[in-house]
């Protein structure tokens, strides 16, 4: 866990939700790598297509790279109200 990503948490109240969340958004590939090792891949993805905090940007990376589809995930079903450069 890198404790910098989680300045506004307890530790023990932590959830892999949660974890796996800060790491697409904010973690680099050795962090990534390291959560996905931890919770595995699968946890991973069902993150990436379920929470809605996630940034449309490593949303759409992580898409790609694991060949998903973008528009089944939360962050691209409901698109916001504020300009997306996102179609």
């Amino acid at each position: 866990m890198r404790k910098e990503l989680f300045w506004d948490r307890f530790e023990e109240k932590l959830t892999p939700e949660i974890e796996i969340e800060r790491a697409i958004n904010f973690g680099g590939f050795d962090y990534i790598k390291e959560v996905q090792e931890k919770y595995g891949l699968e946890k991973f993805v069902d993150v990436l297509m379920t929470r809605r905090n996630l940034r449309k940007v490593a949303v759409n990376y992580w898409c790609l790279v694991l060949g998903l589809n973008r528009g089944e995930t939360a962050a691209f079903k409901n698109p916001s109200l504020i300009w997306s450069p996102y179609r």
